[in-house]
C-alpha cells in the first residue's frame, strides 16, 4: 500500500488490545508439527551441518585461548619453529603448557563441548513449539522468530563460556591468562566474532523451511502476485497483515516497560552496526599494542612500555563499570524524550496508517521521522558525553595511556556516530514496538496455523481433551448465529419456526409419521386431510403418490 491508494486516516482510536492465544483451546489442524518429537526428531536428523559448526568454533576457541597468553610471541615462535624444532616447545614453557595438556585441549574440549551443546536441541524444539504465527505480524517476522530460537540453545554455551573465562580472568582466577592484558583482550575479541558468525550460519541452517517445511517467504510473494487467482489472496494475508499500531499514539507518556523495550531494540541495533565495527576496532588496536609491547621489552625501552601496560589498570574498571550503567539507562531514556521533543510534528501528520516502506510512512508521518532522529542524534550525544567523561576520569587518575588515547579517537570519529546511526534504524524499524509492544497484542494475522507444536501429547491427542472438543462447539455456535443458523425445534409438538403450531399444514404428524425430527411438514402430499379434501375439489389436480398413479389415464 502506498500514500494515495486509500484515503487519510486520522485521529485514530487506540488500537484494541486482543487476549492472548490460549495454547490449550488450539484445535488440531491447527499446529504446524504433530508433536515436539517429531520437531525434535526434525532437528536431530539435520544437525550434521550444525555438529561440524560447534566443533570448528570450539577449536578456535581453544586456540586462541592458547595464543592469547601471549599472542606476538607464539607468533615469533611459530616463524622460529621453521628453523629450529626446540622454538615450539620453548614456547609451551613460557606460556605455561605442556605438549601433552595441550594435544589434549585440543581433540576434548570441542568435542565434548559440541556434544554438549547438541544436547541442548530438545530446548530447541520446546522453544520453537511455543512459537504463534498468527502473532507475528508477518510470515518473515515469524520464521525469523523460529529460525533464532533453534539456534539459541546451540550457541549460548559458547557465550557463556567467554563471559565465565572474562569474570575468571578479573577475579585473578589461576589460569593462563594471568591479567586482561593487550594479547589476552585481541584475541577475545576474534572469539567474540567467531561466536557471532556461527550464531549467524546456525540461524540459516536451521531456517524455518527446513524445520517446519513451510514456504519460504519468497514463494509466498510469488504466489501472491503471480499465483493461480484462488490462492492469491490467502498468501497475502499470510505474508503480510495490517499493523494495527498507529503513530503517533493518543498518549505519548509511556512507562518503564517503554524504555525496556527501547533498550531492546537499541540492543539489537548495535549487533548490526556498532558490535562488528567495534571488534574488528579492539582487535586492530589490541594486537598492534601486544606486538609494541613485546618488541619494547626485547630492547629494553622503557617509554612505550610505560603507556602501554600489560593489562588494563583497575581505574579503568572501577570508572567504566558504574558509567556504562549509566550510559545504558540514558540509551533506554532517549527514545521516550524524543518522543516529547517531535510534539510539535503531531499536527502535520496526513495518515496514520502503517506503510512498509519508510520513505512512505515518512512522506504522511513525518513525527514518526521526527521521533527517530531525535533518537539517534541522543544516543550519539550520550555516547560522546561517556566518552568525555571516561577520558578526563582516566586523566585525572593518571592512566591515561597512549592507547588510551588511540582508543577515545576511535571511539569518536568511529563508533559514536554508528551509535547515532544504530538509534535512529532502531527507532524506524522498531517504534511501534516500543510505544505499543508486540504487534501480536493488537492483531491476528490470516494463516492456518496459531502454533507450531503441541504443549503437551500430539495432535490426536490434543483431540481428545474435553477443552479443545468444547472450543469446537464454541466455534461452530459462534459461526451459526453470524449467519442465523439457528437448530429446528425437535419436540414433535413443536411446529416450524414461522408456522403456527396449530395449523394443519406443518404440524407434527408429518415428522411423527418419518420419525425425523428435522423432516419438513408434507403439506398433504402423504394423504393428510388437506390431502383429502384437495381430491375432493378436483381429483385431476390430486397429487399422485407413485409413478403408477402416473400412468393412469
Amino acid at each position: 500500500m502506498h500514500p494515495g491508494s486509500a484515503p487519510p486516516l486520522q485521529d485514530l482510536d487506540p488500537p484494541r488490545r486482543l487476549p492472548p492465544t490460549d495454547p490449550a483451546a488450539v484445535l488440531p489442524e491447527e499446529y504446524l508439527v504433530d508433536s515436539r518429537r517429531a520437531l525434535l526428531r526434525t532437528l536431530v536428523r539435520a544437525c550434521w551441518a550444525p555438529a561440524l559448526i560447534l566443533w570448528g568454533l570450539w577449536l578456535c576457541l581453544v586456540v586462541l585461548y592458547v595464543l592469547g597468553a601471549a599472542p606476538t610471541y607464539w607468533a615469533l615462535s611459530l616463524l622460529a619453529a621453521l628453523g629450529s624444532p626446540h622454538a615450539l616447545r620453548q614456547a609451551m614453557v613460557v606460556t605455561g603448557f605442556s605438549s601433552g595438556g595441550l594435544l589434549l585441549a585440543v581433540i576434548a574440549v570441542p568435542l565434548l563441548a559440541t556434544a554438549l551443546s547438541l544436547l541442548l536441541l530438545s530446548l530447541s524444539a520446546a522453544l520453537v513449539g511455543r512459537v504463534r504465527p498468527r502473532e507475528h505480524l508477518s510470515e518473515t517476522s515469524f520464521q525469523r522468530s523460529v529460525a533464532q530460537r533453534a539456534a539459541l540453545p546451540l550457541i549460548a554455551p559458547a557465550h557463556g563460556t567467554i563471559a565465565l573465562l572474562v569474570l575468571a580472568v578479573i577475579c585473578r582466577a589461576p589460569l593462563h591468562w594471568r591479567a586482561l592484558s593487550a594479547g589476552a583482550l585481541s584475541m577475545l575479541a576474534i572469539g567474540i566474532g567467531l561466536t557471532l558468525l556461527a550464531g549467524l550460519a546456525l540461524r540459516r541452517w536451521y531456517s524455518a523451511p527446513r524445520v517446519l517445511h513451510c514456504p519460504a517467504p519468497a514463494a509466498l510473494e510469488t504466489a501472491a502476485m503471480i499465483g493461480p487467482h484462488e490462492e492469491r489472496p490467502g498468501a497475502a494475508h499470510r505474508l503480510l497483515a495490517q499493523d494495527r499500531r498507529h503513530l503517533p499514539p493518543a498518549d505519548d507518556d509511556l512507562g518503564p516497560g517503554a524504555g525496556l523495550r527501547a533498550l531492546t531494540v537499541t540492543g539489537r541495533a548495535w549487533m548490526r552496526f556498532v558490535v562488528p565495527a567495534g571488534l574488528a576496532l579492539a582487535w586492530l588496536v589490541f594486537a598492534l599494542t601486544d606486538v609494541v609491547v613485546l618488541f619494547g621489552r626485547i630492547a629494553e625501552t622503557s617509554a612505550w612500555q610505560q603507556s602501554s601496560p600489560s593489562a588494563l589498570p583497575w581505574q579503568l574498571l572501577a570508572v567504566a563499570v558504574p558509567l556504562g550503567g549509566i550510559t545504558v539507562c540514558a540509551l533506554a531514556i532517549a527514545p521516550l524524550v524524543a518522543l516529547r521533543l517531535a510534539r510539535p510534528h503531531r499536527r502535520r501528520v496526513t495518515d496514520q496508517r502503517t506503510y512498509r516502506s519508510w520513505s512512505d510512512r515518512v512522506q504522511v508521518n513525518p513525527w514518526e521521522g521526527a521521533v527517530a532522529t531525535w533518537t539517534g542524534t541522543l544516543h550519539a550525544g550520550i555516547a560522546l558525553t561517556a566518552v568525555i567523561v571516561l577520558g578526563l576520569a582516566l586523566g585525572l587518575g593518571g592512566v591515561l595511556t597512549a592507547v588510551g588515547w588511540v582508543w577515545l579517537v576511535l571511539d569518536v570519529l568511529v563508533l559514536v556516530p554508528l551509535i547515532g546511526l544504530a538509534g535512529t534504524w532502531a527507532m524506524r524499524h522498531h517504534l511501534r514496538y516500543v510505544i505499543y509492544g508486540p504487534a501480536g497484542r493488537y492483531m491476528r494475522r490470516r494463516t492456518p496455523t496459531a502454533l507450531v507444536a503441541p504443549l503437551l501429547g500430539t495432535r490426536e491427542e490434543r483431540a481428545q481433551d474435553p477443552v479443545v472438543i468444547a472450543e469446537i462447539r464454541r466455534r461452530r455456535e459462534a459461526t451459526a448465529s453470524e449467519h442465523d443458523l439457528r437448530p429446528l425445534v425437535a419436540a414433535p409438538d413443536a411446529g416450524v419456526p414461522g408456522v403456527p403450531s396449530g395449523s394443519d399444514a406443518g404440524t407434527g404428524a408429518g415428522r411423527q409419521a418419518t420419525g425425523d425430527p428435522l423432516a419438513l411438514p408434507d403439506f398433504g402430499a402423504q394423504g393428510g386431510p388437506s390431502a383429502g379434501s384437495a381430491r375432493q375439489r378436483g381429483s385431476g389436480h390430486a397429487v399422485p403418490t407413485s409413478t403408477t398413479e402416473l400412468r393412469e389415464p
